[in-house]
């Protein structure tokens, strides 16, 4: 069964986004470190669009879903802010700083947690970042 969530690109949704997924996987009876897992992922994500894809106060909007896929989770998240490369996210940051914990957010964490980690752009250019998650 899918789960579907829209908000704003706004940190302050970032709450909103945690209770969605903590729910979810609540019902699905996960253990509590696998609804952990799940909820930092998303949170993750979430704050690498409205922090590092987003450019500074452009609006928009991003939709996350949650479905079973068998013995794993998929997590979309769909965003209309520009083309983004979440592959080379750490390629080439050699002559930045590396963020601390709780500033900006990097998909590395999401890389170490995922199975997979799939980008692509759709044809009504929107971006479409899907993560598998054994659970």
């Amino acid at each position: 069964m899918e789960s579907r969530l829209t908000l704003s690109n706004r940190l302050e949704n970032l709450r909103l986004l945690r209770n969605f997924v903590q729910g979810w996987a609540k019902k699905r009876g996960l253990p509590k470190a696998r609804r952990e897992s799940l909820e930092k992922a998303a949170a993750e994500i979430f704050h690498y669009l409205v922090k590092q894809v987003y450019p500074p106060g452009q609006p928009g909007s991003i939709t996350i879903v949650l479905e079973d896929k068998g013995l794993r989770t998929r997590l979309l998240f769909e965003d209309d802010a520009p083309a983004y490369n979440p592959t080379g996210l750490d390629s080439g940051k050699a002559d930045r700083p590396r963020p601390q914990p709780g500033q900006e957010a990097d998909l590395e964490t999401v890389r170490q947690l995922a199975d997979s980690l799939i980008y692509y752009r759709t044809a009504d250019q929107k971006n479409r970042l899907v993560v598998f998650l054994a659970m």
